[in-house]
């Protein structure tokens, strides 16, 4: 088997294809005619994942005790052989419990089998391991205060000078991070999703549904549960689960079924629900349903779990005139592994809206004063309804569509523009995520990243031209010579910047007059777009001064629901408001800069025409040279519009 993993590993991909099995298992064979066990051993152990981008045991044995590894002892090394079975959830720095135990179950094994492999260790120095704690160096500063960046900085390094050259080290990668922006990303978004904890009940104690005074978990007579076959069990994996009440014989966990099958939880691992340091009698009632995540399936004991019960989020910062990204969280807690900046493909909801938007300004076939109809479309075999009510306003002016993010304008857009020509139209502003050519793409129904949207946003943000997020400002090798980047795409106009100023127009009034109003708090000018898909189960909020664009995701890793009253507005927002608020600091607010190609002109508010002579509710409208409207409104005192509109038109 382990050599199988080295041959996978080192010289295969991971996908899982039958084409691939066949070829690892004939390497395997091959691989273990021309080395001894030892030496399999070795390229194994000098290779394999322990956590937190840390490949190999003499890395590993650095970052987590500050060592060389032949200078173990046999308790730090029984604490690391537990980590590659599960890198993320058995890490001694994030998971010290279920490390322990997992420790434990090591040394266990090494004394069932010390008579066949290891007759010259003492059993004494198998129990001093076992009583001996195996304590932990100091983390290192910036690998765990953004481990995403670290785990990017890796990749472009392979992708630089290859996986083998990458592996001898000696390299020195200058990402564009700025760490306490970093800091200040993580916090707002561990702040808003502890805040959603807080409004859908996650925080301890849980209260379980009761009848009378018994809790149901006693009624239903599930307080004793059995040990059936773990095969349905994976490591890593989320399962729902019922509280059983507190762990007897040892007050800091609590007791679980998943599917019938004993489990238990650490409370130390669910601080973030548990901020009061309740103990276990107190920190719920048995028959709370939660999900936990399994960490390890130790023999004839209780499942070792972690409880989930509040939703994940990410968060991305840009600088708009490098595209350099600032800070990236992705997740709540700090681990190297995966990250939902840049690979949760999540629905985005209502904030994909500016992008077939954008599209229809820059075919001319719709300014911002256009008139579209609020109301139901006739389309097969699909009837979108508006968010929040499924009341509709008639007819309405594209801005105020966008800014109170209108469902049905956007389809009847979308309808218009022909949902294809929206999907080249993402491509160019760097969208690759596969999008579904229906019209309920207008409304965020195709997954994308957050780190695509951001980069579409950030197009709008400087003018329309586009180019790819940068993670990495150089590298240098041992000698300090400076090693060539990988090329990605090259930077391409997509839009002019008047057809891009216009949409930032628009997006501006999401935060003036609509969904986003509460982003006025920053008293600084900004432009961006909520997002809420269907039932709630993401929660976006995309946006962007002249000099940051930001972008947030909240939701579920398994696409539940976020909870009652939950949105963009709600889940997102907040997040992206802190953000933007320790990224801009004290600087001064500054305006969108208008550029040549823009046109303003007096409207009438109802109509999208020029405002008559006199008219005290006129408002100001951004077009785009030669897209002014050329009719005026009709004045309410007119006798007979059908004379006025004719002397309109014939007017020069």
């Amino acid at each position: 088997t382990i050599t199988q993993q080295v041959v996978k590993n080192l010289l295969l991909t991971p996908e899982k294809k039958f084409e691939r099995k066949l070829k690892e298992l004939v390497l395997a064979r091959r691989l273990e005619s021309e080395l001894s066990k030892d030496e399999i051993l070795g390229l194994y152990l000098n290779h394999i994942n322990f956590g937190h981008g840390r490949y190999g045991v003499q890395e590993a044995a650095r970052f987590y005790f500050g060592k060389d590894v032949e200078k173990l002892t046999l308790s730090e090394a029984s604490l690391l052989a537990g980590i590659p079975q599960s890198p993320s959830h058995l890490s001694p720095r994030s998971h010290p419990e279920a490390a322990r135990r997992r420790q434990m179950f090591v040394l266990d094994q090494l004394e069932s089998k010390r008579a066949l492999y290891w007759d010259d260790l003492p059993l004494e120095e198998i129990e001093r391991a076992r009583r001996t704690e195996a304590l932990l160096a100091p983390a290192p500063n910036v690998g765990e205060r953004a481990p995403e960046f670290a785990q990017i900085a890796r990749q472009v390094l392979v992708e630089a000078v290859g996986e083998e050259r990458a592996a001898r080290g000696g390299f020195t990668v200058i990402t564009t991070l700025d760490l306490p922006l970093e800091e200040a990303a993580r916090k707002a978004v561990r702040d808003g999703l502890e805040a959603l904890d807080q409004r859908q009940g996650k925080r301890a104690p849980l209260e379980g549904p009761r009848v009378g005074d018994k809790p149901l978990a006693t009624l239903l007579k599930i307080t004793k549960v059995d040990h059936p076959s773990r095969k349905v069990l994976q490591v890593g994996r989320t399962y729902d689960a019922v509280l059983l009440g507190d762990d007897v014989a040892n007050a800091t966990s609590v007791r679980l079924s998943i599917d019938g099958t004993l489990a238990r939880a650490e409370l130390a691992s669910a601080r973030r629900f548990n901020p009061a340091g309740l103990d276990a009698t107190k920190f719920t009632r048995a028959g709370v349903r939660v999900r936990a995540t399994v960490l390890s399936l130790p023999e004839g004991a209780a499942v070792e779990t972690k409880l989930a019960l509040g939703a994940e989020g990410a968060a991305l910062l840009v600088d708009a005139r490098t595209r350099e990204v600032r800070a990236m969280v992705g997740g709540y807690e700090i681990v190297n592994g995966f990250n939902r900046a840049t690979q949760a493909l999540r629905q985005p909801g209502s904030s994909f809206k500016p992008i077939v938007y954008a599209l229809g300004l820059r075919t001319r076939r719709f300014t911002p004063a256009s008139i579209v109809i609020d109301a139901p479309g006739a389309y097969d075999n699909y009837k979108p309804g508006n968010y929040e009510t499924w009341n509709y306003e008639g007819s309405v002016r594209l801005r105020y569509g966008l800014a109170h993010s209108i469902n049905s304008v956007a389809v009847r857009v979308i309808d218009e523009l022909s949902p294809p020509a929206v999907v080249d139209f993402a491509r160019q502003l760097g969208i690759t995520s596969p999008l579904d050519p229906t019209l309920g793409l207008a409304l965020g129904a195709s997954e994308v990243r957050l780190s695509e949207l951001v980069d579409a946003y950030t197009t709008f943000a400087v003018g329309g031209r586009w180019a790819p997020l940068s993670f990495v400002q150089r590298i240098t090798d041992a000698s300090g010579k400076e090693v060539k980047l990988p090329t990605g795409e090259p930077a391409r106009d997509v839009l002019t910047p008047a057809e891009a100023y216009l949409i930032t127009s628009m997006l501006a009034s999401v935060v003036d007059e609509g969904t986003a109003t509460k982003a006025k708090v920053l008293a600084r000018p900004a432009a961006g777009k909520t997002g809420t898909s269907n039932q709630a189960r993401d929660a976006w909020f995309c946006g962007y001064t002249p000099a940051l664009v930001a972008g947030v995701w909240v939701g579920y890793d398994d696409h539940r629901p976020l909870g009652n009253k939950e949105s963009g507005t709600k889940s997102a927002l907040p997040i992206w408001i802190e953000l933007m608020r320790a990224a801009s600091g004290k600087s001064p607010p500054e305006p969108f800069a208008m550029p040549s190609g823009v046109a303003i002109a007096r409207i009438d508010p109802a109509s999208g025409l020029l405002a008559y002579e006199g008219e005290t509710e006129a408002i100001d409208e951004v077009f785009l040279e030669g897209t002014l409207p050329v009719q005026t409104a009709l004045p309410p005192d007119v006798a007979d519009p059908t004379t006025f509109m004719m002397e309109q038109l014939a007017s020069p």
